[in-house]
């Protein structure tokens, strides 16, 4: 597919079970942390979920919010549930995005807490963030089960957690996804980062299919179609088009319960290829 400016605004639902319309933002620092922004619409169902994760190096586990009951926006893609509002604003198709939230989050003390529960630490938590693009879009091929792009750019801006006010200048990517979401393709996983360095998106699927991209130091970026990810729980390795080999680093775990069924197994990364590294995220989709 050829990505356009529309495409940044929300699509006309397909009639088919689970189809949704998604908006992401991953993105990490050099000094380990992280955050992701995802706001799905699932209008067939009449319902929005809204994830908000954030890692710290300075805590054990993740700052969390998510709500998979949240009132389809009135207008844009601008939500309110109870202790949750947030913004996501697309100042220039492409080019240029914003992120506003305040909500009460959990912290956990363990990344594992998020599987049982999520009992933790209620904080209030606030964003206040922009994403500019500073790299080229890959998308990924039409024969995929959903459509998809992604861009890496530069993220800015400030987080409140509690008392604190973090000022956060990371790398990060800009996902657009639109089609059905199969949570019960379990094998399913992506891993990506948007370094100055290191800059990269690969995603697999069960069937084996893998598509992405991998741009190191000054080299071309090469499309990546054939690869496979390993892995154990504080590592795991990508072996991409017979060439490239990916170590990751595990840093901090912040899994995702999306369904009685499946977990999305998620986790920022430290990413190294050679003397060249980056952090990011990774995920795997198991069965729970």
């Amino acid at each position: 597919m050829n990505p356009a400016p529309a495409d940044e605004a929300p699509h006309a639902p397909a009639p088919t079970p689970r189809w949704s319309d998604t908006w992401q933002l991953d993105a990490a620092t050099d000094d380990g942390a992280g955050l992701t922004v995802r706001l799905a619409l699932q209008p067939n169902e009449k319902v929005a979920w809204f994830w908000t994760y954030l890692v710290l190096p300075t805590r054990s586990g993740p700052v969390v919010v998510r709500d998979h009951e949240v009132p389809l926006p009135r207008q844009g893609l601008e939500i309110r549930a109870e202790a949750l509002w947030a913004e996501l604003w697309c100042e220039t198709p492409l080019e240029h995005w914003t992120y506003g939230l305040e909500a009460f989050a959990v912290a956990l003390d363990d990344p594992a807490d998020a599987l049982t529960g999520e009992i933790g630490e209620r904080v209030p938590i606030g964003l206040d963030l922009e994403w500019e693009v500073d790299g080229a879009i890959h998308a990924l091929p039409d024969d995929w089960p959903t459509h998809a792009y992604f861009e890496p750019g530069i993220v800015h801006g400030e987080i409140l957690l509690g008392r604190e006010r973090l000022e956060f200048d990371a790398r990060g990517e800009h996902q657009r996804r639109w089609g059905v979401v199969d949570f019960g393709a379990t094998g399913s996983w992506t891993v990506g980062c948007a370094g100055s360095a290191l800059s990269m998106r690969v995603e697999g699927l069960p069937d084996g299919r893998v598509d992405g991209y991998v741009e190191r130091g000054n080299e071309p970026r090469r499309h990546i179609d054939r690869g496979r990810r390993e892995g154990s729980s504080g590592a795991m390795r990508l072996l991409l088009d017979d060439d490239i080999e990916i170590e990751g680093e595990v840093l901090t775990g912040a899994p995702v319960p999306v369904d009685g069924h499946a977990v999305l197994d998620r986790s920022l990364c430290r990413l190294q290829t050679g003397d060249l590294f980056a952090n990011g995220w990774s995920s795997l989709l198991e069965a729970r």
